[in-house]
């Protein structure tokens, strides 16, 4: 589902995975010279979808129409819905209005409603966040109540969620208030679910009030509307609207997108999916094993984008024909050989890469969209570096077992090794590296296959950990001037900051993977709540008679409702699948 507003309230839906979507369909009008703006939806448990919009008058203002917070409820999946559900007033002017709806569902039923509240503030300018609450799905609404504010500034745009303990709500907000940067940046306040904001809000000075971005690892982009969500394995993804790099032009603002840890504290892995200078009033959803859709609006229209969040880069088995050619299902991790996506609009150039294996080599393969190609025979052409810790070293600086290979646009290959003694790079050969490069007018492919023993071993180390970096060149004018990129927050010399790497464990002739992936996992039962002691993409609860009664994209859960004998279908992070039995008293 999404919705936006378009001279109204439209709604549209999607049947697979957001490929392609039905006509918008209208759920709000605007009368009376009202707009009605800034929506947002959730589906509940139950079903119910209910949409929250902000009713916005224009001028000439007059006190019979106020600035307010509405929504609308379906029961039949959008076909139908009810009439509009009153929720929040403010002032009739711009300069006391209430903004922003957004829904958090709390286990126990009840529906919360968070927003921007200037109606407390008519003489001073501040805003508040605060937040009205639902027992019924959405038909009636509590008055509002402060949850978050900060004398003389102004607390907006709120976006909440349920932590992966289980027992925090964490909400996400703009604020700028802090000192020193002059603008808005994005912020998180957290309230124990058991609290729940009773008697409670989040102060300026509170230790469970935090800068959300961590600016040691990430270059500072002022601006707000952050839009906060939870990865399946409990990782948190939060987004927001700021500079675009190129300046302090706060007129032109695009998309960036962090990942943070299961706390909502320390987001960094920064990176834009638009790659556009003025991306506005963007969202986030995750669907699926951990697929990240981005919403933003460009000039008059909504665009989205699918991104992935990977905790560890992977190489299945498989035998790809090194042609330097992008074909579907030749053996690479993704069928379109692009587990990773990378590139922003700093430098214009998105590029794309993928591993595979076999007995003999590695594989590897990036695509690069790339109008300004400069296949120079040196360090300063196009071209891709590919780094790989063999030995799991992690260390801050080029160590024995780290390996840096350059495939350069040209079709040459420069390679170096890491020296423990020098602590730094050092000039080899490695026997029977091989590349293919195909360009055309906008895009080159480089593929390569680096033989396990130029690496240092025998047979392809399956269950060996390793880490990998990879490093765009971008030459734009022929010259010495080159622009890098890399894996959000990577240093070219840290294997530290590299991601993990590892192969996947080889097929048997029967297409099964083998091995003993589920020895150490555990299920825990207390009271409602279910815990699987591993990283879980996706829980499949079945009934004794083998029908699926539940889905869940975490690894805590509600115990199904019933008693007796259940089936729990667990998919792990690393792609294998357990079953375990749950015996419900």
């Amino acid at each position: 589902m999404a919705v936006c507003e378009n001279n109204g309230i439209n709604i549209a839906f999607s049947m697979n995975k957001g490929s392609t979507w039905s006509a918008a369909k209208k759920i709000v009008t605007n009368t009376n010279n009202i707009p009605n703006c800034a929506p947002d939806l959730i589906q509940m448990a139950d079903g119910t979808i209910v949409v929250g919009y902000n009713p916005r008058p224009s001028q000439p203002y007059t006190e019979d129409r106020r600035f307010g917070i509405r929504c609308k409820r379906s029961t039949d999946n959008g076909r139908t819905w009810s009439k509009e559900i009153f929720v929040n007033d403010a002032s009739y002017t711009f300069d006391n209005g209430c903004w922003e709806p957004s829904f958090l569902e709390l286990p126990s039923g009840e529906l919360q409603l968070y927003f921007a509240d200037e109606g407390p503030y008519i003489t001073s300018g501040e805003q508040q966040i605060s937040m009205c609450r639902s027992f019924d799905g959405g038909k009636t609404w509590t008055a509002a109540q402060k949850v978050s504010f900060r004398a003389g500034s102004r607390d907006g745009m709120p976006s909440a969620i349920i932590l992966q303990d289980g027992k925090t709500i964490a909400l996400a907000f703009e604020d700028n208030g802090w000192s020193g940067i002059d603008n808005f940046i994005p912020t998180i306040a957290t309230c124990p679910l058991e609290t729940n904001w009773i008697d409670y809000w989040a102060k300026a000075n509170s230790r469970y009030r935090w800068k959300a971005v961590d600016y040691s690892y990430c270059p500072r982009r002022r601006g707000g509307a952050p839009y906060l969500r939870k990865l399946p394995w409990g990782e948190t993804i939060m987004s927001h609207q700021g500079e675009n790099g190129n300046g302090v032009d706060l007129s032109k603002v695009q998309m960036w997108v962090y990942v943070g840890n299961e706390k909502a504290k320390s987001f960094k892995a920064m990176s834009e999916p638009f790659g556009s200078d003025n991306s506005l009033w963007n969202s986030l959803a995750v669907i699926d094993t951990g697929t990240v859709v981005a919403v933003g609006g460009m000039s008059g229209r909504v665009d989205m984008i699918k991104g992935r969040a990977l905790r560890q880069l992977s190489a299945p088995y498989g035998h790809p024909k090194v042609d330097g050619r992008q074909t579907r299902n030749e053996g690479y991790f993704i069928g379109d050989a692009t587990q990773m996506i990378l590139g922003h609009s700093a430098n214009k150039v998105r590029f794309t890469a993928d591993f595979a294996y076999d007995e003999d080599s590695l594989y590897f393969i990036s695509r690069v969209s790339d109008v300004t190609q400069y296949p120079l025979s040196s360090a300063d052409g196009d071209g891709v570096t590919l780094f790989l810790d063999t030995r799991y070293a992690s260390d801050e600086y080029p160590v024995t077992g780290m390996h840096s290979l350059f495939f350069m646009l040209s079709g040459d290959i420069d390679t170096s090794e890491g020296s423990t003694e020098k602590r730094s790079w050092v000039s080899n050969e490695l026997t029977g590296v091989r590349s293919v490069v195909k360009t055309a007018k906008r895009v080159y492919t480089i593929e390569a296959a680096i033989p396990w023993k130029a690496l240092g071993y025998d047979k392809a180390p399956e269950g060996h950990l390793m880490r990998a970096n990879i490093m765009m060149h971008d030459n734009r004018t022929g010259g010495n001037e080159v622009i890098y990129s890399m894996l959000p927050d990577a240093r070219r010399n840290a294997s530290w900051t590299w991601m993990d790497f590892a192969l996947l464990k080889k097929p048997s002739a029967s297409g099964i993977r083998t091995g003993n992936f589920d020895k150490d996992v555990t299920i825990t039962i207390n009271g409602n709540t279910v815990h699987v002691g591993r990283n879980v993409v996706k829980a499949e609860i079945f009934s004794s008679a083998g029908v699926k009664v539940r889905e869940y994209h975490t690894g805590t859960f509600t115990r199904p409702a019933g008693k007796g004998l259940f089936i729990a279908r667990l998919t792990l992070t690393d792609g294998s699948i357990i079953k375990r039995k749950l015996i419900m008293n």
